[in-house]
């Protein structure tokens, strides 16, 4: 009970701060089932993309997160009630176990095969882990955020800069479900083609 009040106070208040900044638009939602495992496959373009796309989404995303990133002592605490898995080179088979582990169980696990935020607006090679979760009884949805470049929690500011007091429109769309053995560079084409 009280993981569930905490779980909820936490995004009711990252919603309240990032709404007053930014429009979320969704393309696509059709396309994630209700009653399925998921497994959500996409870009990387900033320390928001878990939020945008958990924001739209009744069940909890179960995201794969840098192990270092996991262990700062400030949010550790979060992260595991939020149930994110840890990820690092060193235990990577061990992540992609427990991934597989969720999805058996019908959860929604997100990764991104980029492995770090986009630096510039290109999106950078896919790594092959993801093709290491066991997506049998899963439903694999690819996914494009777009409208992020430029905002202070983006890498690459390029020239999307806009006044602190205007809104930033965020786009999210989700592409139609594919096979699950799609490999790494098939699945950046598809990402790519998600932009509108």
């Amino acid at each position: 009970m009280i993981k569930r009040y905490f779980v909820k106070s936490f995004w009711l208040t990252c919603e309240l701060l990032l709404k007053t900044r930014h429009r979320y638009n969704y393309i696509g939602l059709q396309n994630i089932p209700k009653d399925k495992a998921v497994l959500l496959v996409g870009n990387h373009v900033s320390w928001i993309d878990w939020f945008a796309l958990q924001l739209p989404i009744d069940r909890q995303i179960n995201f794969l997160i840098d192990k270092d990133i996991y262990n700062w002592k400030v949010f550790n605490r979060v992260f595991k009630v939020g149930e994110l898995i840890p990820v690092s080179p060193k235990a990577a088979k061990d992540s992609f176990t427990e991934a597989s582990s969720r999805l058996k169980n019908g959860k929604i696990v997100a990764i991104f095969p980029e492995g770090s935020i986009s630096k510039d607006e290109c999106i950078a090679k896919f790594n092959r882990g993801y093709e290491y979760i066991d997506t049998s009884d899963a439903v694999l949805v690819p996914f494009f955020i777009d409208g992020v470049y430029g905002s202070v929690f983006s890498r690459y500011k390029g020239e999307n800069k806009k006044s602190f007091f205007k809104k930033r429109d965020i786009t999210i769309s989700f592409g139609e479900p594919i096979l699950n053995n799609i490999k790494s560079d098939e699945l950046r084409d598809v990402v790519k083609g998600l932009k509108r």
